[in-house]
């Protein structure tokens, strides 16, 4: 499996904070069955300055750790860069990491209560500039939650999405895990991801949240999810997305309450 979003790195922002913590994490990904593993620190003005050199060195000291402790972890560099209006520029000159440093991916984070400012045009933008967009955890962004048309007209205009573990097993409420599954079966959402923090309440376990997703989306989706779309991802080729095949009943989801709100 590959977790396309992770906070591995020690002591550069809310994640790991000690190379130690950072070789117990990665130990645990392993035994989960995690063969690759990108570190996408924050990378936010005036918070987390995570610029491309930075991370490169620092993904480099922690691949040389790992191989001491005899680990076979493919490490990859990345970040998860905050909505700002000079994206692009922010790309090309390095100060914005892409995905594998390929260059071409980018794992995008919006504010989970502020209102982003005319997103769509940034996709847009982001798009003629030859850049793919994943964004992270859609499934716990308000504007998004508040009127999940917006979301859906941001991955028809070419977007990914990612959907965090802790979002479907629980771990941020029944508001998350309703919207996930809902993203889920309409195919919405194409990356599974970790997003881990620490080794204990947002560790790097990939397994439980995708057997539960299984029932959403079927199996050779959920193994997409997780396989497939991550690798083309990371090596900046277009996925190739196969269909949802969902083998659970419906119930009363999110997005139905939302409509009936309506």
């Amino acid at each position: 499996m590959i977790d396309l979003h992770t906070h591995i790195l020690p002591g550069v922002d809310d994640g790991v904070e000690t190379e130690d913590e950072a070789v117990e994490l990665a130990r645990m990904a392993i035994e989960d069955g995690t063969r690759t593993i990108v570190a996408t620190p924050h990378c936010k003005e005036g918070s987390w300055d995570n610029q491309r050199d930075a991370v490169l060195d620092r993904v480099a000291r922690l691949r040389q750790r790992l191989l001491r402790e005899d680990l076979e972890l493919e490490l990859q560099p990345g970040a998860e860069v905050h909505l700002c209006p000079d994206l692009v520029a922010r790309v090309g000159d390095g100060r914005a990491p892409t995905l594998a440093d390929n260059g071409k991916t980018l794992l995008l984070e919006l504010s989970l209560t502020q209102y982003p400012v005319e997103l769509e045009k940034l996709i847009f933008e982001l798009k003629l500039a030859g850049l793919d967009v994943l964004l992270a955890h859609p499934e716990r962004i308000r504007y998004f939650q508040e009127d999940p048309q917006r979301y859906e007209k941001v991955v028809r205009g070419g977007a990914y999405g990612q959907v965090t573990t802790g979002s479907i097993l629980g771990t941020f409420g029944s508001r998350a895990r309703e919207y996930s599954e809902e993203l889920l079966r309409k195919g919405l959402v194409h990356v599974l991801a970790s997003d881990a923090h620490n080794t204990r309440r947002r560790s790097p376990m990939l397994t439980p949240a995708l057997e539960a997703v299984v029932p959403l989306v079927g199996r050779r989706f959920a193994t997409s999810m997780v396989q497939g779309t991550p690798r083309a991802l990371l090596e900046g080729r277009t996925p190739e997305v196969p269909a949802v095949d969902g083998e659970a009943p419906r119930r009363t989801t999110f997005l139905s309450k939302i409509f009936r709100r309506g």
